[in-house]
């Protein structure tokens, strides 16, 4: 499989679909179904290309900075998107970098659990943390948030289960274990967290799309007063 054959045939699919949705929904929603598009694209080039492994970094990165951007007119959304953006940069600039050259492969994934459950901890406390930091932000709580918070918690049970048989493997929990090898999750780990990715980039251009839309009805809203 090439890689320019499977970016060719992302790109059908997303044009058909474009194209499709065109004659029923508004171009705001068909930017946001491309954007989601392109950006999934560039996971899953990443996931079957090793070497571009760097793909995915970006394309998290550009679907956090569109998403809080359009953002910016409902601090409450853009103040929740921020929070995964500090943590994706943290994670492009040093830590994924280090846990790839510098650590046995089980210390990979318990990282990765840490950094996840991290994640979810800031989010599901940012109204106290927001309180403490004196921000000027309305907080409030929305569906969306849940969803976001389903993501990183399906990206912990995957990265649990395959650093658990990452030990196992490599007889890291004793003797006890000798001869009892599972491979089922340590061996399709990529392609189990491929569809958590893209849920991840779908549910962040969902939240821009929505904040757009909020946006642009208060300010027609405004407008009419």
């Amino acid at each position: 499989m090439d890689v320019w054959f499977v970016t060719l045939l992302a790109f059908g699919l997303i044009g058909s679909g474009l194209i499709y949705f065109a004659k029923q929904k508004t171009l705001l929603w068909l930017g946001a179904f491309a954007l989601s598009g392109l950006l999934s694209l560039t996971v899953l080039i990443s996931v079957l290309f090793r070497d571009l492994y760097w793909l995915e970094n970006i394309g998290m990165s550009i679907a956090l900075i569109a998403s809080i951007s359009m953002c910016r007119r409902l601090p409450n959304w853009a103040y929740l998107l921020i929070i995964p953006m500090g943590m994706k940069l943290l994670d492009v600039l040093w830590i994924n970098p280090y846990l790839l050259n510098k650590v046995p492969s089980w210390v990979f994934y318990f990282s990765y659990i840490a950094y996840d459950v991290l994640v979810m901890t800031l989010i599901w406390y940012r109204g106290p943390i927001a309180q403490a930091l004196k921000l000027n932000v309305h907080y409030k709580r929305f569906a969306q948030e849940y969803l976001l918070l389903v993501v990183y918690g399906l990206a912990v049970m995957t990265n649990v289960l395959a650093g658990t048989e990452d030990l196992i493997r490599n007889n890291v929990l004793g003797s006890a274990f000798v001869g009892f090898e599972p491979r089922f999750f340590y061996d399709i780990y990529e392609y189990i967290r491929l569809p958590i990715n893209m849920a991840e980039m779908v549910v962040l251009i969902g939240m821009g799309y929505v904040a757009v839309k909020a946006g642009t009805s208060k300010r027609l809203t405004g407008a009419g007063m």
